[in-house]
């Protein structure tokens, strides 16, 4: 398995690894992280290290790209200026991982925000995404914030 399609079969578990803050560590969730997939973080460590800086920066832009579409009147070109950077981070990242990382942002902007990320209402309307029906309810994802190195 590539170390990008292990990145998103954990994301898509709700097992978000990220970077440490001087971005030399893998932080990982205390709890949930079987000792195989431990080991396998271990040996891709290189290749996950690059992954993740990307991932990073993958995430910062699908949240700037739903404040775009919430702000309704600039998301046309707002929306075509990232959609280059979205599909260089595709390319590195993968599309497994990269859906995954857009899923995991959607259900926070919408925890943080009280907000559809696609339509920017409080209720959904029909065929906005859902984020808290994209993969695990949030109510049974581990806690983002709860992990150490």
């Amino acid at each position: 398995m590539s170390a990008s399609s292990f990145l998103a079969e954990l994301w898509q578990r709700g097992l978000v690894v990220r970077l440490s803050d001087d971005r030399s560590r893998i932080v990982v969730p205390r709890v949930g992280l079987p000792r195989e997939l431990r080991a396998q973080l271990v040996s891709d460590r290189p290749e996950i290290l690059k992954l993740l800086v990307y991932a990073d920066e993958y995430r910062a832009l699908i949240r700037n790209a739903f404040a775009v579409m919430v702000d309704r009147a600039s998301a046309g070109p707002g929306l075509r200026e990232l959609a280059s950077d979205q599909a260089r981070l595709t390319d590195e990242l993968g599309p497994a991982l990269t859906t995954a990382i857009r899923d995991d942002e959607a259900r926070r902007w919408r925890r943080d925000t009280g907000l559809c990320p696609v339509c920017g209402d409080e209720r959904h309307r029909k065929g906005c995404l859902e984020p808290d029906s994209l993969g695990t309810p949030e109510g049974h994802r581990p806690d983002p914030d709860a992990t150490a190195g």
